[in-house]
């Protein structure tokens, strides 16, 4: 073998043969022209690296984070960032929406409930 890239070729042409089940690799060396000794080496290794290495799937955290890196940050939402608070922040935050929620409320019904009173003083006779 005198080239980098029929090597690549062969261990490729190899490898696949071997993850598809194929046992008969004669076609392969004979089309390479390699001794039959030096493909037993090379499926000795692949077969070994096929059971070793295994794949893993990273989790959404890891696949989010990376695509933040290399695509550049996103713009985060009101809620996007509430998530990552702990847990404690999240709840003084809520606490802290509602009352204000109920403050306005409060506020609101008071203001409509003098509307009403100027209403029905308007409607009221005078004596």
């Amino acid at each position: 073998m005198n080239s980098e890239n029929q090597i690549q070729d062969l261990l490729s042409a190899v490898t696949d043969a071997l993850l598809a089940g194929d046992k008969n690799i004669d076609p392969i060396v004979n089309r390479y022209q390699v001794s039959r000794a030096q493909v037993d080496n090379l499926v000795t290794i692949i077969r070994r690296l096929h059971v070793t290495l295994v794949g893993a799937q990273p989790s959404q955290q890891f696949v989010n984070r990376l695509q933040q890196d290399l695509m550049g940050a996103r713009e985060q939402t009101v809620l996007t960032r509430v998530r990552h608070l702990p847990a404690r922040v999240q709840v003084a935050a809520i606490i802290a929406v509602l009352a204000g929620f109920m403050l306005f409320q409060r506020r609101r019904m008071a203001e409509y409930a003098r509307q009403e009173g100027g209403i029905q003083a308007e409607i009221s006779p005078v004596q």
